[in-house]
């Protein structure tokens, strides 16, 4: 099958979940995603990046200066990795 035929099944499939999930606002959800993606090559991030992106954004916003071990235990990392994670500001 080509790469088009391919695509083409995915996007019926995501149609498919989102009317399921969404009804009358599929289509809408869909328009908005082919005006602002269309012709486009994407690949989306798996879960676990963009949860860690909103982690590590979180970190930044909560961090006082003084309190990488508490925010280490709320987020469940070590407190060094708090640091890193500041770091990379």
């Amino acid at each position: 099958m080509s790469q088009r035929g391919e695509n083409q099944e995915i996007i019926e499939e995501l149609f498919s979940q989102l009317h399921g999930e969404f009804g009358a606002l599929a289509p809408r959800i869909i328009n908005k995603m082919v005006s602002v993606l269309g012709g486009s090559r994407i690949t989306f991030p798996d879960l676990k990046y963009l949860y860690r992106q909103e982690r590590d954004r979180r970190i930044r916003i909560e961090f006082n200066g003084t309190n990488h071990e508490e925010l280490a235990i709320k987020y469940g990392i070590k407190p060094r990795w708090v640091r890193e994670i500041l770091a990379r500001e």
